[in-house]
């Protein structure tokens, strides 16, 4: 093509980007820009007009790539917490949540106690050596699952335990995920704790309260890990 002057459209104004341009190309990244005896530049924009009687091209920049939400982003584990009081009202939240997980079979093999009394909370910190944050914080959740009722009870309660974690982080609490399947040893100690009949077992332990910790938000993404059709 003829050697083009490129502008940048933003808010309605038109911003001169380059002069003198020999080629654009398209690409996955945005469009390339090549000047003649200059190396290409890659803008992260899309042609919206190509007038060639005018040797001009207007662009408008691409919508940046959705990112995860932020609340999703703000699930941290956090050990610990101040003393005020997690509400009835957030705990119905975040349980709702956890029973808006997907389910094999939508058996829903899960069931879930919540421990508010101090004594409990106590007995609960023995059972594991990394749980001494149950006695501190003002609510511990636990998660059962039924094996009986489902082959795939660690999968959904999983599933429910992570809406758990998302949901306390949009309520702007703190959880941590203390496993305890599938240590008998400490399970065993948790089914005592809580007078948990014997055909349920016992996933893992949340505690949840106002955090007494600040994590910022991240993400882990790993594009290595991420393969497109075939491996």
């Amino acid at each position: 093509m003829c050697e083009t002057t490129v502008y940048l459209e933003r808010d309605g104004q038109l911003e001169k980007l380059m002069d003198d341009v020999a080629r654009i190309v398209v690409t996955a990244d945005g469009l390339e820009l090549t000047r003649l005896f200059e190396a290409p530049q890659t803008v992260r924009a899309e042609l919206r007009e190509l007038d060639a009687q005018k040797h001009t091209a207007i662009l408008r920049p691409r919508d940046a790539s959705p990112a995860a939400p932020e609340w999703v982003l703000k699930r941290r584990s956090i050990r610990a917490y101040t003393d005020v009081p997690v509400t009835d009202a957030q705990v119905e939240a975040m349980l709702q949540a956890a029973m808006a997980a997907p389910s094999a079979n939508d058996v829903r093999p899960w069931t879930f106690v919540v421990v508010r009394d101090p004594a409990r909370r106590r007995a609960l910190a023995e059972t594991h050596r990394w749980s001494g944050m149950r006695a501190q914080a003002p609510v511990v959740i636990a998660v059962l699952g039924d094996p009986a009722a489902s082959d795939h009870w660690i999968a959904d309660c999983s599933a429910a335990t992570e809406n758990l974690l998302l949901t306390a982080a949009w309520l702007g609490l703190g959880a941590v995920w203390v496993a305890v399947y599938p240590r008998t040893g400490s399970e065993a100690d948790v089914r005592q704790a809580l007078n948990i009949p014997g055909r349920l077992r016992v996933l893992c332990l949340l505690p949840v309260g106002q955090p007494a910790e600040q994590k910022p938000p991240r993400t882990r993404y790993q594009e290595s890990k991420v393969h497109y059709e075939t491996l």
